[in-house]
Protein backbone atom coordinates (compact mmCIF):
# COMPACT_ATOMS: atom_id res chain seq x y z
CA UNK A 1 0.00 0.00 0.00
CA UNK A 2 1.39 3.39 -0.92
CA UNK A 3 2.27 5.93 1.74
CA UNK A 4 -0.27 8.41 0.35
CA UNK A 5 -3.15 5.92 0.52
CA UNK A 6 -2.12 4.88 4.03
CA UNK A 7 -2.23 8.51 5.21
CA UNK A 8 -5.64 8.97 3.60
CA UNK A 9 -7.02 5.87 5.31
CA UNK A 10 -5.74 7.03 8.69
CA UNK A 11 -7.30 10.42 8.07
CA UNK A 12 -10.63 8.85 7.06
CA UNK A 13 -10.68 6.75 10.22
CA UNK A 14 -9.80 9.53 12.66
CA UNK A 15 -11.49 12.68 11.30
CA UNK A 16 -15.17 11.69 11.86
CA UNK A 17 -14.44 11.45 15.60
CA UNK A 18 -14.56 15.26 15.71
CA UNK A 19 -18.35 14.94 15.70
CA UNK A 20 -18.32 13.96 19.39
CA UNK A 21 -16.92 17.22 20.82
CA UNK A 22 -18.69 19.36 18.22
CA UNK A 23 -22.10 17.91 19.06
CA UNK A 24 -21.29 18.06 22.77
CA UNK A 25 -20.53 21.77 22.34
CA UNK A 26 -23.73 22.34 20.33
CA UNK A 27 -25.85 20.70 23.01
CA UNK A 28 -23.93 22.64 25.68
CA UNK A 29 -24.81 25.86 23.89
CA UNK A 30 -28.44 24.77 23.55
CA UNK A 31 -28.47 23.86 27.24
CA UNK A 32 -27.12 27.29 28.22
CA UNK A 33 -29.74 28.87 26.01
CA UNK A 34 -32.50 27.03 27.93
CA UNK A 35 -30.68 26.84 31.27
CA UNK A 36 -32.64 25.38 34.16
CA UNK A 37 -30.05 23.50 36.21
CA UNK A 38 -26.56 22.04 36.01
CA UNK A 39 -27.98 18.51 36.00
CA UNK A 40 -30.08 19.26 32.91
CA UNK A 41 -27.07 20.92 31.26
CA UNK A 42 -24.89 17.85 31.87
CA UNK A 43 -27.60 15.53 30.58
CA UNK A 44 -27.97 17.70 27.46
CA UNK A 45 -24.23 17.49 26.77
CA UNK A 46 -24.15 13.72 27.35
CA UNK A 47 -27.16 13.39 25.03
CA UNK A 48 -25.26 15.40 22.39
CA UNK A 49 -22.23 13.13 22.68
CA UNK A 50 -24.46 10.04 22.42
CA UNK A 51 -26.08 11.51 19.31
CA UNK A 52 -22.55 12.08 18.02
CA UNK A 53 -21.68 8.45 18.62
CA UNK A 54 -24.79 7.43 16.69
CA UNK A 55 -23.96 9.82 13.87
CA UNK A 56 -20.63 8.07 13.37
CA UNK A 57 -22.62 5.31 11.64
CA UNK A 58 -23.62 8.01 9.15
CA UNK A 59 -20.32 9.86 8.81
CA UNK A 60 -17.95 6.89 8.48
CA UNK A 61 -19.62 5.47 5.35
CA UNK A 62 -19.82 8.97 3.87
CA UNK A 63 -16.15 9.51 4.59
CA UNK A 64 -15.20 6.33 2.73
CA UNK A 65 -17.73 6.75 -0.11
CA UNK A 66 -17.36 10.50 -0.74
CA UNK A 67 -14.50 11.96 1.30
CA UNK A 68 -11.73 9.50 0.52
CA UNK A 69 -12.18 9.51 -3.30
CA UNK A 70 -12.45 13.31 -3.36
CA UNK A 71 -9.34 13.57 -1.21
CA UNK A 72 -7.38 11.26 -3.49
CA UNK A 73 -8.56 13.14 -6.57
CA UNK A 74 -7.61 16.52 -5.12
CA UNK A 75 -4.17 15.23 -4.20
CA UNK A 76 -3.67 13.79 -7.67
CA UNK A 77 -4.62 17.16 -9.19
CA UNK A 78 -2.44 18.97 -6.62
CA UNK A 79 -5.48 20.91 -5.35
CA UNK A 80 -5.56 19.59 -1.77
CA UNK A 81 -5.76 23.06 -0.22
CA UNK A 82 -7.95 23.98 2.75
CA UNK A 83 -10.46 26.26 0.93
CA UNK A 84 -11.11 23.66 -1.77
CA UNK A 85 -11.45 20.86 0.80
CA UNK A 86 -13.98 22.90 2.79
CA UNK A 87 -16.01 23.81 -0.29
CA UNK A 88 -16.15 20.21 -1.46
CA UNK A 89 -16.95 19.05 2.07
CA UNK A 90 -19.98 21.27 2.44
CA UNK A 91 -21.26 20.94 -1.14
CA UNK A 92 -23.38 17.76 -0.67
CA UNK A 93 -24.92 19.06 2.56
CA UNK A 94 -25.62 22.42 0.95
CA UNK A 95 -27.36 20.76 -2.00
CA UNK A 96 -29.31 18.56 0.44
CA UNK A 97 -30.38 21.63 2.45
CA UNK A 98 -31.79 23.27 -0.69
CA UNK A 99 -34.41 20.52 -0.83
CA UNK A 100 -35.86 21.21 2.58
CA UNK A 101 -36.37 23.81 5.22
CA UNK A 102 -33.29 25.43 6.74
CA UNK A 103 -33.42 24.94 10.50
CA UNK A 104 -31.09 24.43 13.44
CA UNK A 105 -30.47 20.75 12.65
CA UNK A 106 -29.29 21.62 9.13
CA UNK A 107 -27.04 24.30 10.58
CA UNK A 108 -25.48 21.74 12.95
CA UNK A 109 -25.03 19.35 10.01
CA UNK A 110 -23.18 22.09 8.11
CA UNK A 111 -20.99 22.67 11.16
CA UNK A 112 -20.25 18.95 11.49
CA UNK A 113 -19.31 18.53 7.84
CA UNK A 114 -17.05 21.59 7.91
CA UNK A 115 -15.37 20.37 11.09
CA UNK A 116 -14.78 16.92 9.56
CA UNK A 117 -13.33 18.51 6.41
CA UNK A 118 -11.08 20.78 8.46
CA UNK A 119 -9.96 17.92 10.69
CA UNK A 120 -9.21 15.62 7.77
CA UNK A 121 -7.15 18.31 6.04
CA UNK A 122 -5.29 19.10 9.28
CA UNK A 123 -4.55 15.43 10.07
CA UNK A 124 -3.35 14.73 6.52
CA UNK A 125 -1.17 17.82 6.60
CA UNK A 126 0.40 16.82 9.94
CA UNK A 127 1.07 13.24 8.77
CA UNK A 128 3.52 14.43 6.10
Amino acid sequence: MSNNLCKNLITAMISPLITLPVLGFCYFYAGIENYTSVRVLISDVSFGVSIGMGSLFYFYPLMFIYGLPISLLLQKLNLFKLPIVLILSILPVFLFSLLGEFNRAILVLHLLVLSIGLTSWFIYDKLR
